[in-house]
């Protein structure tokens, strides 16, 4: 079994303070807490408000050992505790910061309300947001499970959403496990989509899968998706300004990223889950949801599998070295990452996901020579023997 400690449980276990951990579903979340962090007490808020310890306890039962266990200076866990409502945030606001409170959440919409002006929390608590697993630990795993580079970079990329994890087992074929984890979960991934709405208080519209479909397919500036959304019916004009609201709250519930444009000053958007991405992908461009087999996904990732390793890899670099993600596109060539700092270019990026010849190295050297940057970068499943004058050259073994 793959077990993955992140980087959030350390910082956790050293704070001084109350802690807010959030992030949309399936995250890992409770994992973490449960596993890597140290607790006295956790306290798990269903739906209808039930309190669940080792067993169903009642409401003023919780706050009268919530309010002895803090004041003898015990580490408590509250998962979901939004759902205690207003008057429990006044309750916390009321005790002060005696012990150690880690409170987790699922509701990325009211998690900026809990941490915004006016909030009992705020100031309190230690803002915590948890997203997919770094690529860098999920890799660490796979390549533990001896796979080739390419086939270990695949699957890592994967394993970043954490519901993948379960999965995934030694000397299996990465894109044979990938498509099976797909259909194993093709009901899961819709599923999870309506789920993170329906905790937000809000039912998911045909605007905001419309927009996920839309971004899947290529679809990917403002203008872009709303020529989509417009000519499928499902907004009233054919303007960008009719989707900005629902794009940024796409962003704040974790399913989008917005990436700048540095040659055009101008943004586009990215599914930010691999598993997801190619679950609506597939969807739309084949109607997988009718007649999904492991062959059909296999060639559906045959197509998308370049896309999910230059995102995952633009995105790896820029957090190592605390860049800003970019690119650069022309309408001769682009350019898979142009990481900025202060921005600046820092780093220039190209990937690979197959064998590349002579010729074309030369292609892409001349592309990333015509922008200054300290390093640039050519990343390749296996470098082999390949070399370069003017550029570094890395692949999976090197990360």
């Amino acid at each position: 079994m793959v077990i993955i400690k992140r980087r959030e449980a350390s910082f956790i276990n050293g704070l001084k303070k109350w802690a807010f951990l959030y992030g949309r579903r399936k995250t890992g979340k409770t994992f973490l807490v449960k596993n890597f962090v140290k607790f006295d007490e956790y306290y798990f808020i269903k739906r209808d408000r039930t309190i669940i310890n080792s067993k169903e306890i009642s409401y003023e039962t919780f706050i009268e050992l919530l309010k002895l266990n803090l004041k003898n200076n015990k580490t408590i866990v509250i998962d979901e505790f939004h759902r205690l409502g207003d008057g429990f945030l006044d309750f916390l606001h009321s005790i002060g910061t005696s012990g150690k409170l880690i409170l987790l959440s699922s509701t990325l919409y009211l998690s900026k309300k809990l941490l915004s002006s006016g909030s009992p929390l705020l100031g309190l608590v230690a803002e915590i947001p948890l997203g997919l697993i770094p690529l860098d630990l999920t890799l660490k795993e796979v390549c533990n499970l001896k796979y080739e580079k390419k086939e270990a970079m695949e699957l890592a990329i994967f394993c970043r959403e954490p519901i993948v994890i379960d999965y995934i087992k030694e000397g299996a074929n990465a894109r044979e496990l990938i498509a099976n984890i797909l259909i194993a979960t093709k009901h899961t991934v819709p599923a999870l989509i309506g789920e993170i709405f329906t905790e937000e208080d809000r039912q998911i519209s045909n605007v905001y899968e419309g927009i996920l479909r839309a971004v899947s397919v290529g679809k990917k500036k403002a203008g872009e998706i709303a020529n989509h959304l417009f000519s499928k019916k499902l907004i009233q004009k054919e303007s960008s300004t009719m989707i900005q609201q629902y794009l940024k709250n796409l962003i704040e519930f974790g399913m989008l990223k917005r990436i700048f444009i540095f040659n055009k000053n101008e943004y586009k958007y990215e599914l930010i889950s691999p598993l997801i991405w190619l679950y609506f992908y597939s969807d739309e461009k084949y109607n997988y949801g009718e007649e999904a087999t492991p062959e059909k996904v296999k060639i559906i990732m045959q197509e998308l599998m370049p896309k999910f390793v230059e995102s995952a890899i633009r995105e790896f670099f820029s957090y190592k070295h605390g860049l800003t993600e970019a690119i650069i596109e022309d309408k001769d060539y682009d350019i898979d990452g142009c990481l900025l700092k202060f921005k600046k270019p820092e780093i220039l990026l190209e990937v690979k996901w197959r064998k590349i010849k002579e010729s074309e190295l030369h292609k892409i050297e001349e592309n990333l020579n015509k922008f200054d940057s300290k390093r640039k970068i050519l990343f390749v499943p296996d470098k082999g023997k390949l070399k370069s004058t003017s550029l570094e050259i890395l692949d999976v073994g090197d990360l």
